[in-house]
């Protein structure tokens, strides 16, 4: 029942992982379009005809306020890729925690025995270690764990 727990809470990190991976994409492909078209605009600013010409200066008007927009709209995106940023690194850091759990999970049984061949405080520690992974997950488990503990340290 944990196993299809975790199972079912990977698959729906990885799925939130990769939306925000495609919205993450999506506006860096909307920033470099947004850098382009204000290169095109710029290109097309003439001085000559600037100088002497009342209707380039109105074109010039209209070409600083769409360059404007521009701008706000990479300022605007560039502020959601930072959003987007910070949630991948959190879905990441929590679907690490939950594979771990399901390897965990698969490799011992109900109550995970101490191999023989290590020391005393190094198991207690691993347990320790183990608990503290899977405490947000699985308390019973912990809860389980921990009385393991306790008796072998009377």
């Amino acid at each position: 029942m944990l196993t299809e727990y975790l199972t079912k809470r990977k698959n729906i990190l990885k799925k939130r992982i990769k939306e925000y991976q495609d919205k993450l994409d999506h506006n860096m492909i909307a920033i470099v379009e947004s850098k382009n078209k204000i290169e095109e605009i710029d290109s097309m600013f003439d001085e000559a005809s600037e100088m002497f010409s009342v209707k380039a200066r109105e074109d010039t008007g209209f070409k600083n306020q769409e360059i404007n927009e521009l701008e706000v709209h990479i300022s605007a995106y560039l502020t959601e890729n930072e959003s987007i940023e910070q949630k991948l690194a959190d879905l990441q850091e929590e679907l690490s925690i939950v594979e771990k759990c399901i390897e965990q999970s698969n490799n011992v049984s109900r109550e995970t025995p101490f191999d023989n061949d290590k020391k005393y405080d190094d198991k207690i520690i691993e347990k320790l270690n183990f608990c503290k992974d899977i405490v947000s997950v699985d308390s019973n488990r912990v809860k389980i764990e921990l009385d393991e503990i306790i008796r072998l340290l009377k």
